[in-house]
């Protein structure tokens, strides 16, 4: 652990600050009129781009037209996800090697390459192709799309731990709404012209995410973290668990359509109309800690769309599926911010930490796919089995979130270190906080006002500045220092800061 985290800290804050991102500290610090920090608003629909094209891949036949073009090989989707997780295995392993690969610049043409390679090809190899060459075509076309596609995640993976922007929970609501928008585009087109728009969308996220090189980046951690003080085992157990279930309940879904062949496209519209309405409430009413409000959906929503999926007469059955489909696109979104929140204050490789999490998700999906495919296959299957399969996926979603992945769980993975005080005065200690983190002077004075208990309302009065760009100076401060809400940043000020900026 000791030589990764080195390792990890000095190419993390060293070359991927200097070519990852590029730019200078100077450019960072930029503000425009309002404020703000000079983060391009839409260059986080990037990320946007990706996960419309998984969501056409895996959620219409699009890209994956039949599941029994090859009959010996069993259901192609199986083996898609099989691959996939697979490619997140090779990414997480050459991570110790070769990250940050947003450093280089290869990175980008081969993931967004073989993504869209693979893609163009998947449709072909199983609607004109066949015999033992069309499923060598499908295999290829699967390893291509597996190892693009995780490459392409794990970059921008990478790029969301480096940003100094604040609201990063909102701008992943952004992106994963504006996927939706993508989503329902796919559906609305011929078949041919879809599948090549959905072969499209990787290429655009890659180039979206090189565009990203110089936007404002944090400076490595003032705020370490002892990695070994996290119960990693026992929150990828967790995701493991709700993985699995959602596996599982996808694995059914089909099931509960009956003859309803909208029933998938209803299901999306719910799943995206919600979180446009979780997007919309973040942007009304910001919350401080943004983790913790990416956390509170994702287990009440998939529990209660398991439950309505069973209780629900078959037209309205769609609203259950899609509460599931939220809760776990804003589990998708938790992994990424904390994931990479833990890599930026622990100073390890991004592809490791983000990685391993998503495997752990991915593996969950996959086993909870197996199973749903062997019971649908079985002698065993009835309503009766499918019914005990979704109660048992339910009372695994409650303990979970009852007992050991709470919202507790979720803080102390930004606690901040006990040290000795440092004794010197506020203002010594808010500008030590402000060297280190390379705050603007605008976001230092709201600090020292911070430090002396000020409500928003008294900064916007006190500096003669706007609610929301108070707010948004408040979150930039919270992202750059490493803390998620004000008592872990008094935390951090009482200490004068923990240990020593990046560069020294």
């Amino acid at each position: 652990m000791g030589r990764t985290q080195r390792e990890g800290a000095g190419k993390s804050s060293g070359r991927e600050q200097r070519e990852g991102m590029g730019g200078s500290p100077g450019r960072a610090q930029r503000e425009d009129g309002k404020g703000h920090t000079g983060f391009s608003g839409w260059r986080l629909l990037g990320l946007g781009f990706w996960q419309a094209w998984w969501m056409i891949s895996m959620c219409t036949g699009v890209v994956l037209p039949t599941v029994g073009h090859y009959p010996a090989a069993g259901n192609t989707t199986l083996w898609v996800l099989v691959l996939t997780t697979a490619g997140y295995v090779g990414v997480v392993a050459l991570s110790r090697r070769f990250s940050p690969f947003l450093a280089r610049r290869s990175c980008f043409a081969l993931a967004g390459g073989l993504t869209a390679a693979g893609t163009a090809l998947l449709p072909v190899s199983l609607s004109v192709c066949s015999g033992a060459s069309g499923f060598a075509c499908f295999l290829a076309a699967v390893i291509a799309v597996s190892a693009g596609n995780a490459l392409l995640l794990i970059m921008w993976g990478e790029l969301w731990s480096a940003l100094a922007t604040g609201r990063v929970g909102r701008h992943l609501y952004v992106s994963y709404t504006f996927a939706f928008v993508l989503f329902f585009i796919a559906c609305a087109l011929p078949s041919a012209a879809a599948a090549a728009f959905t072969a499209t969308l990787p290429v655009v996220s890659a180039a979206v995410l090189a565009a990203c090189k110089r936007e404002p980046r944090r400076e490595p951690s003032v705020l370490p973290l002892d990695v070994r003080t996290v119960p990693a085992g026992r929150i990828l157990c967790c995701i493991l668990a709700i993985s699995t279930v959602y596996g599982l309940s996808q694995g059914m879904v089909n099931t509960f359509a009956g003859n309803d062949a909208t029933f998938m496209f209803k299901t999306m519209l719910l799943a995206g109309l919600a979180l446009a309405a979780i997007t919309l409430s973040m942007a009304v009413a910001p919350s401080e800690a943004e983790p913790l409000a990416l956390y509170r959906p994702v287990i009440p929503a998939m529990a209660s769309g398991l439950i309505l999926l069973l209780l629900l007469p078959e037209p309205y059955r769609f609203l259950g599926a899609g509460l599931v489909i939220m809760g776990v696109y804003c589990l998708d979104m938790l992994m990424m911010l904390v994931s990479t929140d833990v890599a930026f204050r622990g100073r390890i490789p991004v592809a490791l930490s983000f990685g391993l999490v998503i495997l752990c998700a991915r593996t969950g999906t996959l086993v909870g796919s197996i199973g749903a495919d062997g019971l649908l296959n079985s002698a065993l299957w009835s309503d009766e089995t499918r019914s005990a399969a979704l109660l048992v996926g339910v009372l695994a979603l409650v303990l979970v979130g009852m007992l050991f992945l709470t919202q507790t769980d979720v803080q102390k993975l930004y606690a901040t270190p006990r040290a000795e005080p440092i004794d010197a005065s506020l203002e010594e200690k808010c500008d030590r906080i402000a060297q280190m983190c390379r705050l603007t002077n605008r976001e230092a004075e709201v600090l020292v006002l911070l430090a002396r208990g000020r409500t928003v309302r008294a900064i916007c009065d006190k500096l003669s500045i706007a609610q929301g760009t108070a707010k948004h100076h408040v979150s930039s401060i919270y992202r750059k220092v490493g803390v998620f809400d004000r008592q872990g940043l008094l935390d951090a000020i009482e200490q004068g800061g923990v240990g020593k900026p990046g560069w020294e």
